[in-house]
């Protein structure tokens, strides 16, 4: 485990594996860390540094009061990679694969767009685009601790089995980011990538949907729209990695060939802005 600063917040990260670098974002509220982790982490470090990390206000990170924005996130993001760059010569900068989940794929997305020249490949996992319209309509009524406890009862009950100590903690969280931060306002505020934007980005992109998500309509958009985009389905819904964990891990190895990782000289390669 190490600690990454961004902002001022403390987000906890975690490599394995050694080779080209790849960072994995995961979704938001009950995603962590593990959620890579116990999916498709462990096969990817055997070709790849495999760098995961919780995001702001999840998992063992910081709560952060602000910031759930796609603007802050890219720059939290941006801080990991900073991070973990491995040292090379002056001007130098490692292109990175960036890998990420429902909000967390929005994340590398937003990352990618303003950073394109340091992206090796990007996989989009059922990236709700935008957050607006696939994410905050779902999250919007959870405005008390009776209504938080009715939406995460299910996931509550999973932390049980863990201890009545671990199953506060994620309840402490779950209120914190739903009554004490600017999460839901944050989302509702969030806006959509403009078509010609994504025209744009001529990074190759693997945009990996579940043909019974909410969510498959923007993986179309997205596979028409981007230049070098690849759209694959599988045969679930919109929590891939626990729902097809294998058939995604399968899919993110035959994607992402460690010879396309590249080393290119960019001059200034502080991309934290």
């Amino acid at each position: 485990m190490r600690w990454v600063e961004s902002d001022g917040v403390r987000l906890n990260t975690l490599s394995i594996g050694s080779g080209p670098l790849l960072v994995m974002c995961h979704g938001l509220v009950t995603a962590s860390l593990a959620t890579w982790y116990f999916s498709a982490a462990p096969a990817l470090a055997r070709r790849y540094q495999v760098v995961l990390y919780d995001l702001r206000g999840h998992g063992k990170s910081d709560l952060a009061a602000t910031g759930y924005d796609l603007d802050t996130m890219a720059r939290d993001l941006a801080q990991v990679i900073l991070a973990y760059q491995p040292k090379q010569p002056a001007q130098k900068w490692v292109k990175v694969a960036l890998v990420g989940h429902s909000y967390g794929a929005l994340i590398v997305l937003h990352y990618a767009l303003r950073h394109p020249q340091t992206v090796a490949r990007l996989a989009l996992i059922d990236a709700p685009l935008p957050a607006v319209r696939y994410v905050h309509p779902s999250l919007v009524d959870i405005d008390s601790p009776a209504a938080l406890e009715q939406q995460f009862s299910v996931h509550l009950e999973g932390q049980a089995p863990r201890g009545s100590r671990q199953r506060q903690r994620v309840r402490e969280r779950l209120e914190f980011l739903f009554l004490h931060s600017s999460l839901r306002e944050d989302l509702r505020t969030a806006v959509d990538v403009p078509d010609a934007c994504l025209r744009m980005l001529n990074v190759p992109t693997l945009c990996l949907y579940g043909r019974h998500s909410d969510c498959a309509a923007a993986g179309k958009r997205l596979g028409s729209l981007l230049p070098s985009g690849a759209l694959r389905w599988l045969d679930c819904g919109h929590f891939i990695p626990t729902q097809a964990p294998a058939a995604m891990t399968e899919q993110l190895l035959s994607y992402f060939a460690p010879d396309r990782i590249e080393v290119k000289d960019y001059g200034v390669h502080d991309v934290s802005g």
